[in-house]
């Protein structure tokens, strides 16, 4: 039997709007290993004559014997696909279906990129979604019957609250002693808990197009066999697992942070002070960084496979608008002006495909006759150049081998490798933001002419300024988290940049002569402090209303929580660092004296990274294949400084980095470049 040959879809109208056509499967009643049949028909999900379902799944790689036959001829389909149709199909009636492998056209690369772009309005308009995470066996029987007693359980608890409870000024207090509650039942019975542990390992979730598939959807369920649950029932089960998991190490804790914004997402209040896109998980930086560690066929996938559950794929007029605002009254008015603009563009995009407002950007249009490099490119250079061009998108270069000039330029990120170390908070820091003044833009940029394209695709020209070249390194510091269970061997980086021992302590100044230099030390080992904002997230709760006061906050408590690391695994006495005790009307947080909290934040801090001192005395953590001769740089719109090499006229861009100066961290040195005030010199990076 021949190859199924599509039907073209309709043409896109050159005026006015043409409607999302797409493929509708009707899955043809059978049982058993009678073979799999359907017919396609073009129609337009916003309007479907039928009502149909969604089904979201892992393709996989293995290829089923028998193709499912359509229409006279055959279409071939994976393994994991024909489990999932043997599953859904009914014994007696057909079943509306819509399934990406069989309603689009794969080879049409055209035909995909435009279906591409209509996929969150098939999963949105389907009656339902079905999540298939395989076919039935005991463990995902018992999986999800435990999962459902454990909703019962917390709707059980929910009710049985006093109403002063759900109108609690904390109401996360009352949360969190549920939580207490269903952990509880969650250990009660070991096996369903290993059930549902494997159960969150499957590949399902790791696949990034899955994501958008539930965020889409206006009812889901997962299914397995015969067995069915509400899909949102189970990402609540998820939640209660992640701190056990994480524990364990026996689930990558970045897929369940994932799903969990998933679920958030679908429960969160409405605010009108924050902008709440529609649909959306986030901003496309952070949901990409989540999403390192997910699988995906095809690399481009990782970009154009998130534009559906994203601030600026929902929105694309907010593209433009992204802003560096602090206060409460700006930001309200700041969001008001978001969504009076979003509006307008959904205004104007009536009026046709391409009206300038409400077009997309090419660099975050789904194109799939580019290569990955070259997707990856053209979003790293939009994301700069897009108002008020700062450069948060090169914080997510992770080089896993040492950079080199090659077909890949060094300052495009790699978004289909795994993440290798963490990003410092982004917006945190502001090196290369002036403190004060109005700045139209932040980064400045060359390689853009009047028409807009670039005249050497591969080299992204950049100002700012040098600091200074590091001088000496540590060796690269871990390599996954079990190695970094036991203390961090202090004394030994230490060693490696001082002919000095740090034990006993010595009493030498750091630069600047503000504090010691052993203090400079442990401070910069977890990033000012940064890294507590992940194990002790109360202890700022308004750095966006007082920017130097917040970064001064999470340095004095990362000093104290050293002093508990000293004293409680080096033995050291808490009166020979009297310096890092906290200050009269500090802002420390007191808590149980444990070493748990700074060694958690210098481990996310330094994990596959280095530690340095630069040839003035600075001392910092950069990336892992930075190497004494490097350069200590400032780029205009950076919040991180950065580590680049120089190769000629060139630079290779190694990554970024944390230096411990305050001046610098606070925009404060940058404020004066820019207005002129100090000798330091600008320059024009060429990145290659």
């Amino acid at each position: 039997m021949a190859s199924y040959s599509y039907e073209p879809l309709p043409p896109i109208a050159e005026q006015g709007q043409t409607p999302p056509f797409t493929r509708l499967m009707c899955l043809n009643p059978g049982s058993g290993e009678q073979p799999l049949e359907c017919t396609l028909s073009i129609i337009d999900p916003t309007n479907s004559p039928v009502r149909y379902e969604a089904l979201s799944y892992v393709w996989g790689t293995e290829r089923a014997e028998n193709p499912i036959r359509c229409h006279g001829g055959t279409i071939s389909i994976t393994a994991n696909l024909e489990r999932a149709l043997r599953d859904l199909r009914l014994p007696y009636l057909i079943r509306p279906l819509w399934v990406d492998a069989i309603c689009i056209n794969q080879q049409d690369v055209d035909e995909r990129a435009r279906q591409v772009a209509y996929m969150r309005l098939v999963y949105q308009h389907a009656g339902r979604v079905v999540v298939y995470l395989g076919p039935s066996d005991a463990g995902r029987k018992r999986a999800f019957a435990r999962a459902r007693e454990l909703c019962d359980f917390r709707a059980m608890l929910l009710e049985s609250l006093p109403e002063s409870a759900h109108q609690a000024t904390f109401p996360s207090q009352t949360s969190t002693r549920i939580d207490e509650m269903m952990l509880d039942a969650l250990n009660a019975d070991p096996q369903p808990k290993d059930d549902l542990t494997v159960l969150f390992k499957s590949t399902y979730f790791e696949r990034v197009w899955c994501i958008q598939e539930v965020a889409a959807s206006r009812e889901c369920i997962a299914k397995s066999g015969d067995a069915e649950i509400n899909f949102y029932d189970l990402l609540s089960v998820a939640s209660l697992m992640e701190p056990l998991e994480i524990e364990s190490g026996q689930v990558r804790p970045r897929a369940l942070k994932l799903w969990l914004m998933v679920h958030h997402q679908r429960n969160r209040e409405y605010r009108p002070d924050r902008l709440q896109v529609q649909g959306s998980i986030g901003g496309i930086l952070l949901v990409l960084m989540n999403i390192r560690n997910f699988k995906c066929t095809d690399p481009r996938d990782r970009l154009f496979g998130i534009l559906g559950i994203t601030d600026e794929g929902l929105e694309p007029v907010l593209a433009n608008m992204d802003v560096l605002i602090t206060g409460p009254t700006l930001r309200a008015f700041h969001t008001t002006m978001q969504k009076t603009f979003a509006w307008l563009g959904k205004k104007v995009s009536t009026l046709g495909p391409n009206t300038e407002i409400s077009r997309r950007n090419p660099a975050i249009t789904p194109n799939y006759t580019k290569s990955a490099m070259e997707v990856y490119r053209d979003f790293t250079r939009f994301m700069v150049r897009k108002s008020p061009r700062v450069l948060d998108v090169l914080s997510h270069v992770q080089h896993t081998s040492d950079p080199t000039p090659g077909s890949h330029p060094s300052w495009v990120p790699k978004f289909d490798e795994p993440q290798s170390c963490s990003l410092i908070p982004p917006r945190l820091f502001i090196p290369g933001i002036p403190l004060t003044g109005h700045y139209r833009y932040f980064a400045v940029l060359h390689d853009c002419p009047l028409r807009g394209m670039p005249l050497e695709p591969n080299v992204l020209q950049l100002d700012g300024f040098r600091l200074d070249v590091v001088e000496a390194v540590s060796d690269s510091i871990g390599t996954d988290l079990e190695e970094l269970r036991e203390p961090l061997p202090l004394d030994q980086i230490w060693s490696q940049l001082f002919a000095f021992p740090l034990f006993p302590r010595p009493r030498l100044k750091y630069l600047g002569g503000h504090e010691l230099l052993d203090t400079a030390f442990y401070v910069a080992l977890c990033a000012g402090g940064s890294g507590l904002l992940q194990t002790m997230p109360h202890i700022v709760e308004s750095l966006d209303n007082d920017r130097l006061k917040g970064v001064e906050v999470l340095a004095e408590n990362a000093k104290h929580q050293a002093l508990h690391y000293l004293t409680l695994l080096y033995g050291c006495t808490a009166s020979t660092y009297q310096d890092l005790m906290p200050r009269p009307g500090s802002s420390v947080v007191n808590v149980e004296p444990t070493p748990v909290y700074y060694h958690m934040t210098i481990t996310n801090a330094v994990l596959n990274k280095r530690v340095y001192r630069t040839r003035s005395g600075y001392l910092g953590i950069g990336p892992k294949f930075m190497k004494p001769g490097d350069q200590l740089v400032v780029l205009y719109g950076g919040h991180t400084p950065f580590i680049l090499r120089q190769i000629g006229r060139d630079w290779i861009f190694v990554g970024d980095a944390y230096v411990h100066y305050w001046d610098l961290m606070t925009g404060q040195l940058v404020d004066r470049v820019r207005r002129g005030r100090t000798n330091i010199p600008v320059e024009t990076f060429r990145l290659i």
